[in-house]
Formats: C-alpha cells, structure tokens, sequence
C-alpha cells in the first residue's frame, strides 16, 4: 500500500510544522503494529493443563501445511484442559486439528486449542467423536471461569498417537502471536474445577516444614475428588493450614501451636484436604486456601 505524502504549500515555519505533522500521522496510520502493540490486550492467563508439561518455544517452526502458528505441549493424554481466562467457547472441528475448541475471552483476545481427546477407551480408539464428555467437558456456547475444566487433552487430527496440545493466542481475535511468554507467566492450576462446585484433593509428595498450624508439602502429584484420577504435575510448593480437627501422624510431629520450621530431611507424604467449595484461590493453590484432613508418611 503507498502511503500519501503531505507537501508543505508556505516556507514559513508555521507551515513547515504543519507539514511535518501530517506527515507524522499519515505515516503511523499505515504503520504494522509490532508484536507487543498487539499483545496489549491479552492479560495473566492460568496455564491451559493441569498436568506435568513438557513446554518449549516452538512457534513459528516451518511445518508440511505451513508456519507454525501456536505452540505445542506434550502432556500426558486426558489431562484436564481449563479456561486460561473468563469468556465463553465454542466447539470446532477439522481434518488436521481433529477436535478443537475456542474461547473467546473476556479482554477481547480469543484462544484455539486443538488436538482434543476423541478416544471412548483408554486404548486409541478414534471412536468418540467431538463431542461432550468424550472431547469436552462444557456445552457448546458455555460461559466459563479461568481455571475450570473445559476439556480433555488428545491425539485427535494429525497429532494421532501423540497426545499433546496445540494452544493459540489471537489478540482481539486477530493475527497469531507467540504464545510462549505468556505460558511461561501463567499461573499453575492445581486441579480444574467450576466456581462454588464442592471438591476435596488427594496430594503427594515431600512434607517440608511444619509448625504455626500449617504443614508445607512439595507437590508431585494431584487427585481431585470426586471423579478424578493421580495426575503427575510439574513439583510445587503448597502450603496448608491445619485445623483442630486434621489427622498428623505421631511421626510426622507437632503442628499446632508451635513455631514453623524446615525440615532438615524432606518426608514422602499422602495429605488429603478438607471438602469444601471451590474457589479461584482453591484453584491456584493460594496458601491458607486449602484445610488439611490428614496426612501420613508413604513408605
């Protein structure tokens, strides 16, 4: 596109001036935006997976049918796919991207996950289609949370046998742009569930500090009840509070009332949370959040 130039029709200086700001703005008008003038509107998204994930940046790589347009992430296969931010989705499907869905977000800017579970066994079937409680987890045209289960992970379209998720993001629901960065910021979801629905949690992993009503866990792995299964996560540090109530082995020593300390010698343990409903914070896995229920050493 050739862009119009503004001559100046005086020699004096007003005109001069003139002259040089409309040539200012003619110029910014039909100027590309760089890839951060873009990006302004996408916010601190929650992480798409509530699984272990193999992250890097490989976006744009040169591809058979094309540029790259969104990053890949290898994840175990039927882990929980959540809202990255609050907006509402909207199946899709195609012969390359298999079962996919978009959210379309609350700051404008819309999200494209593909290769969706289409599996109805643990075996890899194909069998199940796109559709409810095979490839997705919310109806079609659902207004959802950030954080709240909206899918499966798969293998569906050419990712077949490859379970892994192709995750884009599209600024105003534009152009691509990498997605890297902000995956990268996100923040982790312990487990995907819907605002105020009831939930308790199954943790494993090192005891590493104890004291002022409060037991530290490193965590390695994550079961949320009711209907979910162990799931390996990438190791986190959650805190929770300990209630009158809780269940501390003897061994694992005394917790109320007492100064907090480190334990020289982390301990496998199996704690288990109090029930309760579920809340953004519960999800993130803020300390002070979650109630333990109890919790003993793993020998």
């Amino acid at each position: 596109m050739s862009r119009h130039r503004t001559t100046a029709r005086s020699r004096n200086l007003l005109g001069a001036l003139v002259s040089l700001v409309l040539a200012g703005l003619a110029a910014a008008a039909f100027t590309t935006p760089t890839a951060s003038g873009r990006e302004q509107g996408v916010p601190r998204l929650v992480f798409p997976l509530v699984a272990k994930t193999d992250l890097w940046d490989n976006y744009s790589d040169p591809r058979g049918n094309g540029r790259h347009a969104g990053i890949d992430m290898e994840n175990p296969w039927r882990a929980p796919v959540v809202a990255v931010e609050d907006g509402s989705v909207e199946y899709a499907e195609s012969a390359l991207g298999g079962c996919m869905l978009y959210l379309y977000g609350d700051s404008g800017t819309m999200y494209l996950y593909i290769h969706l579970n289409n599996d109805l066994t643990a075996r890899n079937d194909n069998t199940g289609g796109c559709v409810k409680d095979v490839t997705f987890s919310v109806p079609n045209g659902a207004r959802v949370a950030a954080g709240q289960q909206i899918a499966w992970n798969g293998d569906s379209g050419d990712a077949n046998d490859n379970p892994h998720l192709h995750f884009e993001v599209h600024p105003g629901g534009g152009a691509d742009v990498n997605p890297f960065k902000h995956l990268k910021r996100a923040s982790r979801p312990l487990f995907a569930a819907k605002a105020g629905s009831p939930f308790s949690l199954g943790l494993r992993g090192k005891l590493i500090a104890v004291g002022a009503n409060s037991v530290t866990l490193e965590v390695e792995r994550v079961r949320q009840y009711p209907g979910g299964r162990w799931l390996e996560i990438d190791p986190r540090t959650v805190e929770l509070t300990v209630p009158p109530e809780a269940t501390v082995a003897p061994s694992l020593g005394e917790v109320s009332g007492v100064a907090p300390r480190t334990l020289r010698t982390p301990v496998p343990v199996a704690a288990y949370t109090v029930k309760a409903k579920t809340t953004t914070d519960a999800i993130a896995g803020v300390a002070g959040t979650l109630q333990l229920s109890r919790v003993s050493p793993i020998t």
